[in-house]
């Protein structure tokens, strides 16, 4: 998004969380298996980018969400925005 910002052109503001999730296997009884995840939390600053429209912020969610997967070789991403969830899946993520 500092890119973004750099060349003029709309951004997202927001902060990013990094965890790990931890799945338990019923099989083992034990949690056998983690992976890296990030979160982004964010909204669109109106001084910034208060002319974006839904369609926009969802494109733009969906190029963080891109780089995000790259980051953290993963094949699918998960996007919450407003009271919509989508799944970015490898193959669909931009530049990959």
């Amino acid at each position: 998004m500092t890119e973004r910002a750099a060349r003029g052109e709309p951004f997202l503001s927001g902060m990013f969380t990094r965890g790990e999730v931890v799945y338990a296997d019923p099989e083992d009884g034990a949690a056998s298996h983690r992976e890296r995840v990030a979160i982004f939390t964010g909204e669109v600053l109106p001084q910034y980018a208060g002319d974006l429209d839904d369609r926009r912020v969802r494109e733009l969610l969906d190029e963080l969400a891109g780089e995000m997967g790259r980051a953290l070789q993963q094949e699918e991403i998960h996007i919450a925005y407003g009271d919509q969830t989508w799944t970015l899946t490898a193959e669909l993520q931009p530049d990959r």
